[in-house]
Formats: C-alpha cells, structure tokens, sequence
C-alpha cells in the first residue's frame, strides 16, 4: 500500500472517530446473544436492501446481471432463471449477491440509479445509531456496512461501488475500457450457465476490442474449447490501459491460465512455459483468483503437496462456473501428480457438473502419465 493511501486512510479514521464521538457517547452493549442476534439481524437486512435496491434499479442503471447466489461458501449447484444462471452455495444462508456488467448510457442515470440502491439500509442504519436503545445499535451499525463495500467495490471497474463513486468523474478511455457490449454480457451469461457453444457464438458475432474484459473473456473461451494455441496467442495480446491499470493482474492471470493448458498440452517446452508462467503468477500475486494457477505452477515445477495444497483451496473459494471448474481441474492435476488418481476423480466430476465440456477437463483425464511427469 502506497505511502500516500496510507496517510488517507489513516485521516479517514481519525475523521471518522472525531465525527462519530456523539453517536459512541450514547452507544451501550447489550447481553452478548441479543447482540449476536442484533448484529446477524443487520447484516441480513443490509444485504436484502442493498441486492433488492440492485436487482429492480439494474435496468435503469444499466447494470446487466450475469449470475446471481445464494448462500456462502463454494458453488454447488446451477439453476437457470431466465436467461441469468442462479448460483447456490454450500452453506444455505439468505445472503445474496450478484455480478454485474455495466453497459452503455446516461452516466447520470446509472449513478443515481445505484446511489439509491445503496442509500436505504446505512440511512436506516443511521437512524437506528442515533435514536435507538442497546438492542438496536448493533444491528443499524451492520446496515451501514455497505458503505465499506462500495469503498472497496471502487477499486474495481464497472462495480457498483466504482460506478456509485468513480463514474461522475469517468474520462472517456475509462468508460471505453468499463462498458460491455451485448456480446460480452450474453457470452458471460452463457459460460456461467455452462453453456460454452453459446458463449463462443455470441462473441464470434461482435468485433474484438482492445479492451482488457473483452480479451480475458475471449482467452478463456478459446481455452475452454481447447483452442490452446489461439488462447496463449490472444491472451499476450492483452494491453492494460492506464484506467483499468488496477486490475491489470486479470491479464496475468488469463496468461497464466492459458501458460498452463499449453504446457499440459504439449506445446511449450518446460524451459519456455516456466519463466513466462512465473512471472505471469508473480504479476496475480497473492490474490485469491490466482491460486488456481499457482497450484499448477508448482505442479509443473515438481513440487507437488505444494500444488495440492494451493489447489484445494482454489477449489474451495471459487464460485463463478470458469474459476470453480478450472480450480477442479487444477486440483485433479495436482492429485494426479502426487499419484491419488482415486481423489483426482471427484475433482474430475466436479468440473464437468460446473462446464459441461470444458476441453481442460479432457485434457487432464487423457494425459495422467503426462501430468504425473511433470
């Protein structure tokens, strides 16, 4: 962290503390389970307020939904509704999210469109802060919490935190580099739903862009239809411009994803794949996206409890249908290295229950004398 993000955020607290003083004067702590209830209660309300504000206020924003889940934990099944998958998760609580794509229109609609989404819960958070007993404090503290998501929401472009914060002030290259065609969005709906034929198609009928979304998206379509060499040829062709220069590290990752399909596939030999994959793996760093890869890395490198254990928490973490199924494949790589085809199996059905037809999946099925030498 920067030296002058630090010295903000550190105003921000002292501000915060200073202004809040009034409110924590009057603030009492109630019994310790009316409290966990309070706070559990807060967390829920602000979540339902917040993805229900965003679900009916989405069209006007221009915010088109590619998956909605339920719950927490890992991805373990896929319903379709309409034409956006439905993701639910291991452990069922009534928490919901979403993944948006912003499309193009009136940047004043979509920002007043998403501000109101998140304004009901911290005003009623607010209110409750101010002029309710111990009981109630705990929980309006938790309705004001989606403030702290929009502040981290706003590093990522296309966000609603980014769009409720950044967007007024957008330049041009920024929103070329933020907006999604239909294509992309139908083609994100469709890799969700586990629908690779269709995804292909719908960015077969649109036009490339240097955009860096449109070239992750495009790679891991080629890799998921074992178009090896075309993916590892489109993925070096990803330039990160300096508006969306924060998640830069999305083009590493892509390169990485497609490093590894070519060394498993044969293409590369170990002294090229290396040196680019690992510096391909130290660009993602330690962000929870890229431990899929880095479990392949040290795979490929010999090490191979290391991939294993990498691996497992991938597939534990992911829950978008490309990292869920890539992480199952890279986890099945791992076991069949370490020599434990037996658990390498369930990985194996995993990743063809979340992408029916993912072309890695075959590739580390048809080749564990391959994998185990590497």
């Amino acid at each position: 962290m920067k030296k002058k993000t630090r010295l903000l955020l550190f105003l921000a607290v002292c501000a915060g503390a200073f202004l809040s003083q009034p409110l924590l004067a009057r603030v009492s702590v109630p019994p310790l389970h009316v409290g966990l209830l309070s706070i559990f209660g807060g967390a829920l309300v602000g979540n339902l307020l917040t993805q229900l504000g965003l679900a009916l206020l989405a069209r006007p924003a221009g915010l088109a939904p590619t998956l909605y889940l339920v719950g927490a934990g890992r991805r373990v099944r896929t319903v379709r509704i309409g034409r956006c998958p439905l993701v639910l998760r291991a452990v069922p609580l009534p928490f919901f999210a979403a993944g948006y794509r912003l499309t193009p229109g009136p940047r004043w609609r979509a920002w007043a469109a998403v501000t109101a989404a998140y304004l009901p819960a911290p005003l009623l958070g607010g209110w409750l802060l101010a002029t309710a007993g111990s009981t109630w404090q705990p929980f309006g503290l938790m309705l004001v919490v989606p403030l702290l998501e929009l502040a981290v929401q706003a590093a990522f472009p296309g966000c609603p935190g980014w769009v409720v914060l950044r967007l007024p002030a957008a330049s041009p290259a920024a929103l070329a580099e933020v907006y999604a065609t239909p294509g992309q969005v139908a083609a994100a709906r469709a890799l969700e739903g586990g629908r690779i034929a269709d995804a292909a198609a719908a960015l077969a009928a649109e036009p490339e862009t240097d955009a860096l979304a449109d070239g992750a998206t495009r790679v891991r379509v080629l890799l998921a239809t074992g178009a090896w060499a075309a993916a590892l040829e489109r993925a070096e062709r990803i330039t990160v411009a300096a508006p969306v220069a924060r998640t830069g590290w999305i083009a590493d990752l892509v390169r990485a994803e497609a490093l590894v399909c070519a060394a498993d596939a044969g293409l590369l030999p170990p002294a090229e794949y290396l040196p680019r994959l690992t510096a391909a793996v130290d660009a993602v760093g330690s962000r929870r996206p890229g431990a899929a890869v880095l479990a392949d890395l040290h795979r490929l490198r010999g090490e191979r409890e290391q991939a294993v254990k990498h691996a497992t928490a991938a597939a534990q973490r992911s829950v978008d249908a490309w990292g869920a199924a890539n992480a199952a494949c890279s986890l099945a790589a791992a076991l069949l290295a370490a020599g434990r085809p037996e658990q390498a199996r369930p990985a194996l059905a995993r990743a063809h229950a979340v992408l029916p037809g993912l072309a890695r999946t075959a590739l580390v099925e048809h080749r564990p004398a391959g994998v185990l030498l590497d």
